[in-house]
């Protein structure tokens, strides 16, 4: 009697043990999938962040390129109008010089004259009668003083011809003098507006270095975030890894005529956060609406948004293994579906953490990732 009682006390905690099991990994489930949906969350709005950056980068990059191209074609009109101020105040100084010379020769020609003046003047004054008595007759006296009056006439021609040359070079050294000055007003409008460009240029480099932090912040929180929810997802495929589903192979290629690999399974550099990561899984191009094929048997355990890997569907074929299906453009099942090898689970596409349309394939034991392309070989 006492021995059926003791087999009797411990048929019963055995089946509140298991009792109490069940209801502990179904709460833990539960509470994995929760915080991956919040995870999600965030990761979607540090994604909406990042993608404004990101637009913002462009947009500054755009301008900053533009700006380059008005500097390059201000400093060009900088080096013209540097060319022509260059010119044109070389223009005025030779000018200026032959203005200086002209003068000089002017008053010289002034001081011959007057001399001369003075000199015929003293003689008509003082000795028109040595003149006379010099000369042999009255010939050779008057042709003593034409000689005198043509070359005093001679020296007036000489000083009008150099006021007059004198004169004209005066104008256009006046003229060279406004086109000297005006080449310098557009050369300071040229380094003015050149100096602006410059300005802005710079602005706009710190705006986008800035940028580029924030993009850095935002990528470390990305991929710790990233880093949580891949534990928690590895952890709701470990709490599904003993589910009842039935095994079956993995066998079946999910997208059939589509053999090109963009993304091996592996570390890489990652084409977004351009960290080195380890890529899960393995990328398959193909065109956006391409049929997704479940690799095997089993059971629909996550059908929806899946941070990074956009819209995804994980199929749990038992016996610890899982398959995921990311980035799609739709899904054709839902949570709890069954499952054949070759059914139609999505539809290829570029959604969450993606360059470009493509299928993310990933293989799974028991939490662990593996190369899915092993299975095809």
């Amino acid at each position: 009697m006492a021995k059926r009682k003791g087999l009797l006390a411990l048929l019963l905690t055995t089946v509140l043990l298991a009792g109490s099991v069940i209801p502990l990994q179904a709460g833990e489930l539960e509470d994995a999938i929760n915080k991956q949906k919040e995870l999600q969350k965030k990761e979607e709005q540090a994604r909406s962040q990042l993608n404004k950056l990101t637009y913002t980068a462009d947009k500054l990059q755009g301008q900053i390129k533009d700006l380059a191209t008005q500097i390059s074609v201000a400093k060009n009109t900088l080096d013209s109008t540097q060319v022509a101020y260059n010119q044109a105040a070389e223009a005025v100084s030779l000018s200026e010089q032959e203005l200086e010379e002209r003068e000089e020769e002017l008053a010289n020609r002034q001081i011959v004259l007057r001399q001369r003046v003075r000199e015929i003047y003293e003689a008509g004054q003082v000795s028109y009668l040595e003149i006379i008595f010099e000369a042999e007759d009255l010939s050779d006296f008057i042709t003593r003083l034409e000689y005198f009056n043509r070359l005093v006439t001679n020296d007036q021609k000489i000083l009008t011809d150099i006021s007059i040359e004198r004169a004209k070079i005066e104008e256009e050294t006046k003229l060279l003098q406004v086109r000297r000055d005006e080449a310098a007003q557009l050369k300071v409008a040229a380094e003015q507006a050149k100096a602006t460009l410059d300005g802005k240029k710079r602005e706009h480099q710190v705006a986008l270095n800035s940028n580029k932090k924030a993009q850095e912040d935002i990528f470390e929180q990305i991929e710790r975030m990233e880093a949580d929810s891949n534990d928690i997802a590895d952890k709701i495929r470990k709490l599904t890894a003993n589910s009842d589903v039935v095994h079956g192979t993995i066998s079946t290629y999910p997208l059939p005529g589509y053999k090109e690999v963009s993304s091996s399974y592996g570390w890489r550099i990652h084409p977004i956060t351009k960290k080195k990561s380890l890529h899960t899984g393995t990328d398959l191009p193909a065109p956006t609406g391409t049929k997704v094929l479940a690799a095997g048997n089993g059971e629909v355990i996550m059908a929806s948004w899946y941070g990074a890997y956009g819209n995804a569907v994980i199929v749990d074929h038992g016996g610890g293994y899982t398959t995921l299906y990311g980035h799609n453009s739709k899904l054709a099942v839902k949570v709890g579906d069954k499952v054949k090898a070759g059914d139609v689970v999505s539809y290829v596409g570029s959604t969450g953490w993606s360059t470009g349309p493509h299928l993310h394939f990933e293989v799974r034991l028991k939490g662990e990732t593996t190369d899915p392309l092993q299975f095809f070989r």
